[in-house]
């Protein structure tokens, strides 16, 4: 680590006083309400646009679902592992708010949310949906003219849907235990692939998948059983600067 490179995860007091310091931050007028209804309704916006648009739609057009959800989850891999954990100049914002601030703030094993405020600390910005959504348009369009328009508005849908479903995937294993998302077994099971990933000495290597880990087992990248086993050839926790 050179010496101009800050220590991410330092103990667990000055982590606290960096959580506070981040909620500091929070503008007065921020509504976490308002803030997820945004990220979820640009999906269902989006969504419903394209079932009012589905006419007739047959079982072999059906099929476009699965692939593009497949394509989304290797997609999703592929962002978080090269973009979310590696520092590129033209796209610093998205490294900067993921590993330094939320990986910081919550860790393996103290991965809840506080308060209600702190989702401004886990979602998405709805800007940043919206453009996930724009960015799925053109692919949509080209499958529609292509195969017909049943197709591209199945593209879209499944695309605004796979969204939707990252977001409250990632904010339900955030969530306190002991809420009854946060006891559902499903969701148990997949806060723990992701938690792992929230280790400090896992982040940089394993479980990239939030949604369905379908890329993780794609690339390899589950995290083993035992921590010192991944942690011996772990790569370093700073940023690789492109």
């Amino acid at each position: 680590m050179s010496n101009d490179e800050p220590d991410y995860f330092k103990g667990d007091e000055s982590r606290e006083e960096f959580r506070a310091a981040m909620l500091a931050k929070i503008p007065r007028w921020y509504s976490p309400w308002l803030h997820l209804a945004a990220t979820t309704g640009v999906g269902i916006v989006a969504t419903a646009l394209a079932i009012w648009k589905l006419e007739g739609v047959s079982w072999l057009e059906l099929l476009v679902v699965p692939i593009v959800f497949v394509v989304a989850n290797l997609a999703e891999w592929h962002a978080h592992r090269n973009l979310l954990h590696r520092r590129y100049k033209a796209l610093a914002v998205l490294y900067d708010r993921h590993t330094p601030e939320h990986h910081r703030v919550y860790r393996y094993r103290d991965m809840e949310i506080r308060e209600t405020r702190e989702l401004r600390l886990v979602l998405i910005p709805a800007v940043g949906v919206f453009g996930i959504v724009l960015a799925a348009a053109p692919a949509a369009a080209l499958a529609g003219y292509l195969l017909g328009s049943n197709v591209g508005w199945l593209f879209l849908l499944t695309s605004a849907l796979y969204v939707v479903s990252y977001e409250l995937t990632h904010l339900a294993y955030h969530l306190p235990r002991d809420t009854f998302i946060g006891r559902l077994r499903l969701i148990a099971l997949l806060r723990e692939h992701h938690a792992r990933h929230h280790d400090p000495r896992l982040m940089q290597r394993y479980n990239f998948n939030v949604t369905v880990p379908l890329g993780d087992l794609v690339f390899r990248t589950m995290a083993p059983a035992r921590v010192d086993d991944a942690s011996a050839g772990s790569r370093s926790l700073h940023p690789t600067r492109v």
